[in-house]
């Protein structure tokens, strides 16, 4: 396994400070070739102790140990350092959204292309994806339930719940409402999907399917539209393989009765 896939799939059990690493690593790993222990921390924005922690929680010795790893796998040639010739902040939160992404679409996709109505819950900025989200879904001809408070909760989850959906959206994966949400679907037995920028937060733990973005954060007091943009990004993704999937499904001969 890459240096990069190894990251990638150790996110959700780490402490949200480490996983903040972890991120923003991802987005060059070359400079951890060319830079030290210090000088990462400083970029970071955080102390040395938690990015030891963090290459430690990633399956590494420590820092050096991942640096070695990172100069093995650059002078092999494998282009690890292509990251840095993106500029924009957003190309890069949205190629490490999509790909983190990438592994769970065709499970999520399954899951949304079987229902027949799909309820769909944020708060704050996250409940605006929701909405767009849910002009979405009435084009694919499915019903389309955004939840404001828990009293739309409790009436989308009513018997019969059979074709339901659960979409939950919150970028932390902590927020209380979404996380209620998700758990009053699942005593309902409603099948849920998760959107988190957090792999380990709660409301990943508590949905059927996880779909993770990778977005760093901002400094303090700067415009929260990174998040939004790398949800909007996974969830395009998620309805093109849906598309893609009903469209093979079309293609796909009828058999004989006779067969």
């Amino acid at each position: 396994m890459s240096v990069l896939s190894t990251l990638q799939s150790r996110l959700a059990d780490m402490r949200p400070s480490e996983a903040e690493v972890v991120r923003r690593l991802l987005r060059d790993l070359g400079m951890v070739a060319e830079r030290s222990l210090r000088e990462i921390a400083a970029s970071c924005e955080t102390s040395d102790a938690t990015v030891v922690r963090a290459c430690r929680a990633a399956g590494f010795d420590g820092f050096q140990d991942l640096k070695y790893h990172v100069l093995r796998e650059l002078t092999g040639g494998n282009g690890l350092g292509a990251a840095s010739s993106v500029e924009r902040h957003y190309d890069k939160d949205i190629a490490a959204s999509v790909a983190a992404a990438d592994a769970a679409l065709e499970e999520a996709a399954d899951l949304l292309r079987k229902a027949s109505r799909v309820a769909l819950v944020g708060a704050g900025a996250s409940y605006g994806v929701a909405l767009i989200l849910t002009d979405v879904i009435f084009t694919m001809r499915k019903q389309a339930l955004p939840l404001r408070d828990p009293q739309m909760a409790g009436f989308a989850f009513t018997a019969p719940v059979t074709g339901l959906l659960l979409i939950a959206i919150s970028h932390s994966g902590e927020t209380q409402f979404p996380l209620a949400t998700v758990i009053e679907a699942k005593r309902a037995g409603v099948p849920s999907i998760g959107l988190t920028n957090e792999p380990g937060s709660e409301l990943a733990r508590a949905v059927d399917v996880v779909i993770p973005t990778q977005t760093v954060e901002r400094p303090a007091g700067s415009f929260a539209i990174a998040p939004r943009i790398c949800q909007l990004a996974v969830l395009d993704r998620l309805l093109t393989c849906v598309q893609m999937s009903q469209s093979k499904s079309k293609r796909r001969p009828k058999q004989s009765l006779r067969s």
